[in-house]
């Protein structure tokens, strides 16, 4: 097994996982997928002049002499409804209209006075809005187009949609765009060790952590899975079993365990059947580094991630999921700088994935402990991983963190 650099594994995966098709969908249904172009609003936020506050709108000129000496008083003629429009043409000078929060506000009006700050008083029969000091013009008034006019540009290609984003296409009055969906998935465990993590065990045998992982891991990023299935240590069930998931519809493939070069590490022969071509076969990262990547004869991505819990957790971020955004064209990665708590020593030659939890005194990031390949609990106890380079690594130094 030749370990190759983890900076060239994802250079290599960048390269070999092309982007897949794009789709035009409904904004509304656009949420966890990736936008591949930029799109044009055709309404204005706000749409149109609106009150932001109940209250009373006015012209602000006309109050423009109010003291307290010679206070003015502007009769209330009308009022402003949501939705109501046609009252909107009621003249609007030298007069205040009450106002409902959002209704149309059209000029000359150009100030909103807000209820609970209006003096108000009822005069025989009528009601006037009194004035002991001029009102500030352009208060508590949405002007239309403030945020964005209509035909505005929106670019978020490149960028996974989330809720925001299909509320801002949706108040844009874009109906449509074209997004990258992320490819369904084929997960397949191996080990005749392995069992259901609900049944029962005797000694010798080890619950399937790995499955149950790797579906709630892809539940978690939205990823669809198309076919998830454990097989046994044979290298034609495995063969078989990347099949079934390719013919159910998976455009990514992923197994978890017998990835080493051990007698009965079964990976490469099962891929060899299939006439895949191996791309690399051991990565210089910890844990995770008999990691392997081969792509079938249609360019259908395969990782083989050993089958340790933490290894496999790593192989899947990063790894797996370098590739999946590669295939989904997204924008670069960024990690966040976040000084270690303590000073820790790290094999040389290595790109070390270490699970981490915020330090609640010093705001910086410790190690979890224990933090052993074959155990889980890890997991359960980070906010995070670190990535970190061979060496030693003092206390308050920078480390990238990623999210989980």
């Amino acid at each position: 097994m030749k370990l190759i650099p983890y900076h060239d594994a994802c250079t290599t995966l960048a390269a070999a996982c092309a982007p897949g098709p794009e789709e035009a969908v409904p904004a509304r249904q656009a949420l966890g997928a990736v936008a591949s172009r930029p799109v044009i609003g055709t309404v204005a936020s706000p749409a149109f002049n609106n009150a932001a506050m109940d209250g009373f709108a006015i012209r602000a000129e006309d109050a423009a002499g109010a003291t307290e000496g010679s206070p003015v008083e502007l009769p209330v003629a009308g009022e402003l409804k949501v939705g109501v429009h046609e009252e909107a043409a009621i003249p609007g000078s030298g007069c205040a209209l009450r106002v409902a929060t959002g209704a149309l506000t059209p000029p000359p009006l150009d100030t909103v006075v807000a209820l609970e700050q209006a003096d108000v008083i009822e005069r025989s029969g009528s009601t006037v809005l009194r004035f002991l000091k001029p009102a500030e013009k352009g208060r508590n008034l949405r002007i239309m187009g403030e945020e964005y006019p209509a035909g505005a540009a929106f670019d978020f290609t490149g960028k996974r949609l989330h809720a925001g984003h299909v509320a801002l296409l949706s108040a844009a009055g874009i109906g449509e765009l074209h997004v990258r969906k992320p490819p369904p998935l084929g997960l397949l465990t191996t080990g005749d060790e392995v069992r259901p993590p609900d049944g029962p065990l005797v000694p010798g045998q080890i619950a399937n952590v790995n499955a149950a992982w790797m579906t709630a891991w892809c539940a978690e990023r939205g990823v669809p899975v198309a076919l998830a299935r454990h097989v046994r240590d044979d290298p034609g069930d495995l063969a078989r079993g990347f099949q079934e998931a390719r013919e159910s519809g998976a455009r990514v493939l992923v197994s978890s365990g017998s990835a080493s070069a051990g007698r009965h590490d079964i990976l490469r022969q099962s891929l060899e059947e299939l006439g895949a071509r191996i791309v690399f076969h051991g990565v210089a990262m910890r844990p995770g580094k008999p990691a392997l990547f081969a792509l079938l004869d249609d360019g259908t991505p395969v990782f083989g991630l050993p089958g340790n819990p933490l290894a496999t957790a790593a192989g899947m971020r990063f790894l797996v999921w370098p590739g999946i955004r590669a295939i989904l064209a997204m924008n670069a990665e960024e990690p966040r700088p976040v000084p270690l708590a303590h000073t820790c020593d790290l094999r040389e030659g290595y790109t070390h994935f270490l699970l981490a939890r915020r330090d609640s005194d010093k705001g910086a990031l410790k190690l979890v402990h224990p933090q052993r390949p074959g155990q889980a609990g890890a997991l359960a106890a980070a906010h995070c991983w670190l990535r970190l380079d061979g060496g030693r690594h003092e206390e308050g130094a920078l480390a990238d963190s990623y999210a989980l």
